[in-house]
């Protein structure tokens, strides 16, 4: 063999095995993107899964949340109702109490007395048409506010003293002459009408 022929072989050998490591280069090439496009696509498949799982528990979560918000709002209305019940039911009961004891002290210490029969009848439906006005108040002011009602309350009791004072008056009038009795019962008309408007006033508080 001579010297050309053996470098031709050597040549073909070394060709033959730089082929050898081209084609096992692109082989290991070709399974590592196979092998990353693979890890991609679980990648992609436990992305899915991990956003179907959370939209599930949020829609799980919005559904209690919202339940026991129902829950919630519908245990703050009955309450709510349940003490309007209450406050309503003590401020009537107040109320009945209070034009009891009004009767009963109107019928002990608002007697009119007087000889003269007619002036005495006149006189005690002026007093007890001011006396109803103010039970009227005294009732409406059981639902107002605790200040509200001791100012309402304060006012009238200064009216149950002039009204005392109009009472007494009865006793001592001259009724031997029809003008003092005429000029006795307009003075007593025009106090019971100042003291009914400082009731409306004391009621429009209210």
């Amino acid at each position: 063999m001579s010297r050309i022929q053996r470098v031709f072989i050597v040549v073909a050998m070394l060709g033959g095995t730089a082929a050898a490591c081209n084609r096992t280069a692109a082989d290991e090439q070709q399974k590592a993107a196979e092998a990353q496009q693979e890890a991609n696509q679980d990648i992609n498949e436990a992305n899915r899964k991990a956003a179907e799982q959370t939209a599930e528990v949020r829609k799980d979560m919005q559904e209690n949340t919202a339940e026991a918000r129902k829950d919630y709002d519908k245990a703050v209305v009955e309450g709510q109702q349940k003490i309007t019940e209450a406050q309503e039911q003590a401020r009537k009961e107040a109320a009945e109490a209070q034009a009891n004891a009004n009767e009963k002290i109107r019928a002990a210490n608002r007697e009119i007395r007087s000889e003269n029969v007619e002036l005495r009848d006149w006189g005690q439906k002026k007093i007890d048409s001011l006396n109803n006005k103010m039970d009227d108040t005294r009732a409406k002011a059981q639902a107002a506010k605790s200040e509200v009602r001791a100012e309402v309350e304060a006012g009238l009791k200064d009216v149950e003293v002039k009204r005392d004072a109009i009472v007494q008056d009865f006793s001592a009038v001259d009724t031997h002459t029809e003008k003092a009795v005429d000029n006795f019962k307009e003075n007593v008309d025009k106090r019971i009408d100042q003291l009914k408007d400082r009731v409306d006033t004391l009621s429009k508080r209210l």
